[in-house]
């Protein structure tokens, strides 16, 4: 767990290596957007630190105050990202601030390796049916949390509003950012070295239903388990011991997690119903079953028996796996970050598939700690950061 020095909250490094871009602001820029609705010195205090690390494309942000995870799990979760955002704004803001009640779809592509020199390295891409849009690197350094950063994608509040620069733009209030970006994670580390990070899938929404149990969505999922889990099988644990809802009872997509850990173990979580050759129209009447694949690659479609020909990105995926296999798995992070360049995607670029146009790539170092990160496809600029 982290720990408070005399000189305050250890803020999250970024440190720029911008090969073919030197014009690009990796260093930082405070935003200087207005917060007017923020309601104590800690939310301050957290947008005081908003930062502009690559051109309005990529923000950095020290998250200290308390966002009322608590209280949300027991006002019995949230069964969709509607209901999650409605939530936050509520607990955090004290605001009945409208959500998207849906989102464009997402894909990506993920994979798990070690380097020549034993670490455990994750890359990730995040594909979204977006141009461009804001996205923070979060560090949370709330001290009941494990210490972590994650990547969140602004769009999940608000599709049209927060495109690249918004966050920076000098009109637009950063006070639902500011709060909400803890939420909306769609992959990171924490400091045990534990990986988490989500991908889309076609073909209904898996629902759980147990009335003694919590509500969970994807990026609640991944919360709690940067929050409070050190190992695959404690991850596995936040899983079991929810309801989880893809996005409402009636969501036409479905999503799956890469979950690693520091030992270099790898799993694919995906539910699915078994017996059944693909999802039947009643999505939210039977409850799903949670499957745990030993799997260490992953695009867009499923993994469990039965139902492999449910999805897209099956040519990610053969990419992926030639590579791996190719390599007996050992890649350095340079390779690991080149094979996200390989399986990235273009808007359109797969007659329209839901995975489309490659937001960020991340090659996380589990051992060490560290992450590497290129956005919108700029390969030669790599944004580094560690915990």
């Amino acid at each position: 767990m982290k720990h408070l020095t005399l000189f305050g909250l250890i803020m999250l490094s970024a440190i720029s290596s911008c090969k073919n871009n030197g014009s690009s602001n990796c260093e930082g820029t405070p935003s200087p957007n207005p917060a007017a609705l923020l309601l104590t010195d800690a939310q301050k205090e957290t947008a005081a630190t908003l930062r502009d690390i690559k051109d309005g494309h990529l923000y950095r942000m020290d998250y200290s105050a308390d966002y009322k995870i608590k209280e949300l799990l027991a006002q019995g979760g949230a069964r969709s990202n509607e209901e999650l955002v409605a939530k936050v704004f509520k607990n955090l803001l004290n605001l009945p601030v409208s959500a998207p009640d849906s989102l464009p779809g997402f894909g990506c592509s993920a994979f798990c390796v070690k380097s020549p020199e034993g670490d455990v390295l994750v890359g990730r891409n995040f594909d979204y049916r977006f141009v461009s849009s804001a996205n923070i690197v979060v560090h949370n350094l709330v001290p009941q949390a494990l210490e972590s950063f994650c990547i969140s994608a602004m769009p999940y509040l608000d599709v049209d509003k927060y495109v690249a620069g918004s966050l920076s733009d000098g009109t637009t209030d950063i006070s639902v950012p500011t709060v909400a970006s803890i939420y909306c994670c769609l992959d990171g580390m924490n400091e045990a070295g534990l990986f988490i990070g989500v991908l889309s899938l076609r073909g209904g929404g898996a629902v759980q239903h147990d009335p003694d149990r919590s509500n969970i969505i994807p990026s609640l999922a991944i919360r709690l388990c940067l929050d409070g889990c050190k190992t695959i099988d404690e991850a596995l644990d936040v899983f079991r011991s929810h309801n989880f809802f893809a996005d409402g009872e009636d969501s036409p997509n479905n999503y799956h997690f890469l979950i690693a850990d520091a030992s270099g173990r790898s799993v694919v979580v995906e539910y699915y119903r078994p017996g059944e050759e693909a999802p039947v129209g009643d999505a939210g009447a039977k409850d799903w079953t949670l499957n745990v694949l030993d799997e260490d690659h992953v695009t867009n479609f499923y993994l469990s028996e039965g139902w492999q020909s449910l999805g897209v990105g099956q040519a990610r995926y053969d990419s992926l796996h030639t590579t791996l296999d190719r390599t007996k798995r050992i890649m350095t992070e340079d390779e690991c970050m080149d094979l996200l360049n390989v399986v990235h995607t273009d808007l359109n670029s797969e007659n329209g598939e839901i995975t489309s146009n490659t937001q960020w790539s991340a090659v996380y170092n589990l051992t060490r700690k560290t992450a590497t990160v290129c956005v919108d496809k700029d390969y030669g600029c790599k944004l580094h950061f560690s915990l």
